[in-house]
């Protein structure tokens, strides 16, 4: 049950995984976990439950006492693929947890993932060099939908990378051999997946135009090569033959298994399904390898999902792209408002305490600590200044976020939920 008291961590700003780790060895967040079952199970286990699999982070596998009714989708995404990503280590390692060894290898694992491109990489120069800082960035754009500003599908950047759960697959791989296999496999991992999926939406012979937002929702997560991007796009518009589904695949269970999942999830989250597309399902299953407990387990876990989460499943697919991404668009920046009013709150009662330490002065001598509380005050005000000037600019909403991680001191104290105590 949730803490009354519950715990504060922002994953959208700096220094987030520190603050995590400071939590964990203040026994705040607890990394322990009753498991006995398989290791590829349990991870497919808590893929689904906590939303992974479908890129909607539902709830989270350590830190479900955080406080996170005012992350935004992306923030929570990015605490569940890290927590995840530090489940797989866990399960691995035979030792006792030490951070370090786990930020290492999740660098050394992120080194050859695509981050970002485009204008993105100006601002690079001006990040961090320290490995958490780095994480932190790569795990931001990983949980990105990247498509062209001025393409039919700009509506999709409002939602997110509901392909992350490869990262999980191919970090779990990478544990195992210790060899570089992002590149090598991720972009045949999504290959088998979207081909999976674009079958399965043509079970009835016919896509219904919420199947294909789905896809083509898939298909700009997987951020493939243009030559393998533009296959699958001609596969969603056209069809996919058996044959062609067939070259796509290769033995791997879990990626099977998520496959399958999917594939439900796009039929019976998009309509009701008729008898003979639940039995289309099933040929599928086996075509893919899956035994029949397999898919009638699959099958219980996306329904299950699919009733707790009605609401964002119907969003997603909702019938109007304009109104998902303006509702999409409002929901995050009242979720971020609703974050910051806190912020703001704390800003004006410290600028109180400020004048009555002013007041205090023209009748007593502050003590040492009193003189260090005005200063951090004082200068905290003269921060907010630039700050608020840059944001009542036009497009300055769009452009404050953008100075702020090349000149992080503007920021106002208050607003530095993550920074650690000295």
């Amino acid at each position: 049950m949730p803490s009354s008291n519950p715990l504060k961590l922002s994953p959208g700003a700096k220094n987030w995984i520190k603050k995590y780790f400071l939590l964990v060895e203040s026994n705040a967040i607890s990394l322990h976990l009753e498991i006995d079952e398989d290791e590829l199970e349990i991870l497919h286990f808590l893929s689904n439950k906590t939303g992974l699999v479908y890129g909607i982070p539902s709830s989270l596998i350590y830190s479900n006492d955080l406080d996170t009714k005012h992350y935004t989708n992306d923030e929570k995404l990015k605490l569940l693929i890290f927590e995840t990503l530090l489940f797989c280590y866990k399960q691995h390692s035979k030792e006792d947890f030490n951070s370090a060894d786990f930020l290492k290898l999740l660098g050394k694992f992120y080194a050859e993932a695509p981050i970002a491109s485009g204008i993105e990489n100006w601002f690079t120069i001006f990040k961090d060099k320290k490995l958490e800082s780095r994480i932190e960035y790569i795990l931001e754009e990983r949980v990105k939908v990247k498509s062209p500003i001025f393409g039919t599908n700009y509506w999709l950047n409002h939602l997110s990378n509901c392909f992350v759960f490869l990262d999980v697959i191919l970090f779990c791989e990478f544990l195992k051999n210790q060899e570089a296999t992002f590149y090598k496999n991720y972009t045949k991992y999504a290959n088998f997946v979207l081909c999976g999926i674009v079958y399965a939406a043509y079970v009835d012979e016919q896509v219904e135009e919420k199947e294909q937002r789905m896809l083509w929702r898939f298909l700009t997560s997987a951020n493939l090569p243009k030559f393998e991007r533009e296959k699958i796009e001609n596969y969603i518009v056209h069809g996919i033959s058996n044959e062609e589904l067939e070259n796509a695949l290769f033995e791997h269970s879990l990626l099977a298994r998520i496959t399958f999942e999917l594939s439900v999830f796009i039929t019976k989250g998009t309509h009701q399904t008729s008898e003979k597309e639940e039995q289309k399902l099933v040929e599928i299953g086996k075509l893919i390898g899956l035994s029949s407990v397999e898919m009638e387990d699959s099958i219980e876990l996306v329904v299950s999902f699919l009733m707790e989460n009605e609401e964002v499943v119907s969003l997603i697919s909702a019938n109007s792209r304009t109104h998902y991404g303006y509702s999409n668009f409002s929901s995050r920046w009242l979720r971020i408002l609703g974050r910051n009013k806190e912020k703001l709150v704390n800003e004006l009662k410290e600028s109180k305490d400020l004048i009555a330490l002013i007041q205090k002065s023209t009748k007593h001598e502050l003590s040492k600590e009193e003189k260090e509380q005005v200063k951090t005050q004082f200068m905290d005000i003269l921060k907010s200044m630039p700050s608020m000037a840059i944001f009542l600019l036009p497009g300055g909403a769009l452009l404050l976020p953008l100075i702020l991680k090349i000149v992080p001191d503007l920021l106002p104290s208050s607003f530095k939920e993550n920074d650690l105590e000295k």
